[in-house]
This record gives structure tokens, C-alpha cells and sequence, in this order.
């Protein structure tokens, strides 16, 4: 906790956090759409535009201490942006980028309102409000999250089932494990049995079945 800072400290510090993941979030959405994911991006334009109701009514509750704590809560508001560049590499890097992105940003703002919420019971403040605040944006960030952890999968899963296609020749067996590893290493840990089932059902068994031979020598 900032010991140093004042009520108001916090809640701008609440705000500013808010903010950079709500942009972050229509960054993801701008993204997605110039990859002709739509329905994804207008899912994500959803939890940005639930991320904007939850700062709001947040500022109600600042406005209810009148001028002691005056916050301008316009930095948290985001609307939709045509900036989806992600800096370096393919599409399928770059959703990486983003989905580590909003996990980052996520627990800068909810760090922000943890010390928040000390701060303010600290001055003699109620932080019922920030309280449910916090439960707000972990459902909607958390959900942002899912969405870009979901066409991260599916793209990947597009790149390696298409290069696993183009094998051929004696050594397509060694090479076929080798795109798995390289494809189950890109995904988190919890995502990789279901791309193998996946993987399997598009007619690559073996490879799988050798892959997962491999990997428990």
C-alpha cells in the first residue's frame, strides 16, 4: 500500500488503471475485427462498454462526497478505437501479446483497488462501492480475456492444422510431432489436451498418439 497518499490519490489512481485496460480492451476489439473476427470483437466491444458502466456508477458514488473528493472519472472512459496494432509478428504473436496485456492490466487495477480500499478505511471511509466495483471488473475483464484466450486458440489451431496438411515424404511423422510440440508450447497449459483431441479428430492421431508417447518418456 502507498501509505503516503491521500483518499483522493487512490480513487485517481483506480481511475488511471481503469482506464489504460478499457483502452486495452477496445485495442483487442480493434484487432480482432481487422482479422475478420467480428463476432468476437463485438463480444469484446460488450465487456469494454460494461467496463465504461461500472466506472460510472463508481463516479456517482464519488460525486455523493461533493467537493472533499472530486474525480474527473473521464480518463476511464473508452469508447471504440481503429487502433488494433499489436508491435512484432504474426497474428497468432500478437493475440498472445494482447491476452498477457489484459491479464497484466488487470492486476495493476485490481492492486490499485486493494490499496484503495485500505486507503479509504484508513480515512474513515466506506468502500462498500469500490468493493462491488472490484467485483464488476473482474467479471468483465475476465471475460475480455476469455474472448481474446478463445481466438488465440482457434488461430493457432488454423496455422499448425494447415502446416501438419502440407506434410509428406518419409519424414512427415517426425516433423508432424514436432508441429504439435511447437503448437501444445504456444498454448497454456489447460487449453493443450483439447487442441490434441482436436488435432486427432482432423485425421493427425498418430502424430498425437506419438507426441503424447514422447512426452511421457
Amino acid at each position: 500500500m502507498h501509505s503516503s497518499r491521500t483518499p483522493r490519490d487512490h480513487v485517481s489512481a483506480v481511475v488511471a488503471a481503469h482506464g489504460a485496460l478499457a483502452y486495452q480492451v477496445a485495442q483487442a476489439s480493434a484487432l480482432l475485427r481487422a482479422n475478420a473476427y467480428d463476432k468476437y470483437a463485438a463480444h469484446l466491444e460488450e465487456h469494454r462498454a460494461e467496463l465504461n458502466v461500472a466506472i460510472g456508477e463508481l463516479a456517482l458514488w464519488f460525486d455523493s462526497f461533493g467537493d472533499w473528493l472530486p474525480i474527473d472519472v473521464g480518463s476511464g472512459l473508452h469508447a471504440a478505437t481503429s487502433d488494433g496494432v499489436v508491435a512484432g509478428g504474426s497474428f497468432e504473436t500478437q493475440l498472445h501479446t494482447v491476452r498477457e496485456s489484459l491479464k497484466a492490466g488487470l492486476r495493476r487495477l485490481l492492486g490499485e483497488v486493494a490499496d484503495a480500499r485500505s486507503g479509504l478505511a484508513g480515512a474513515g471511509l466506506p468502500a462498500g462501492e469500490i468493493t462491488a466495483y472490484r467485483r464488476v471488473i473482474r467479471l468483465w475483464a475476465g471475460e475480455a480475456i476469455d474472448v481474446v484466450a478463445a481466438v488465440h486458440r482457434l488461430a493457432l489451431a488454423d496455422h499448425y492444422i494447415r502446416r501438419l496438411g502440407l506434410l509428406a515424404g518419409g519424414r512427415a511423422g517426425r516433423e508432424g510431432v514436432d508441429l504439435l510440440r511447437r503448437w501444445m508450447h504456444e498454448l497454456e497449459e489447460a487449453d493443450r489436451e483439447g487442441e490434441l483431441e482436436l488435432a486427432a479428430t482432423c485425421g493427425y492421431e498418430q502424430f498425437v498418439e506419438r507426441y503424447r508417447a514422447e512426452s511421457a518418456g
